[in-house]
């Protein structure tokens, strides 16, 4: 599996945080480690006390494709 992402894309959030706004997407790749499993516990460890937390949205792209036209998309991820 292949998880791609794209960083900073939400104006408010990034001057929220005071970081730059770019002018292109920031692209980056997580481990499929990163997706915590369906009704899983998520465990803040207790020596930590800096939690960032925010929701993530992920699609899964679930046949190959190419061109696709935009009302033909629904049939390529997972919901």
């Amino acid at each position: 599996m292949k998880i791609i992402c794209v960083g900073r894309n939400y104006r408010a959030h990034a001057e929220e945080l005071g970081n730059a706004v770019p002018e292109v997407p920031v692209i980056f790749c997580k481990p499929d480690s990163a997706l915590l499993p369906p009704r899983n516990p998520f465990v803040i460890p207790p020596w930590t006390q800096d939690v960032h937390h925010e929701i993530e949205w992920v699609v899964r792209i679930s046949k190959v494709g190419k061109y696709i036209e935009p009302r033909f998309a629904h049939q390529y991820i997972d919901a």
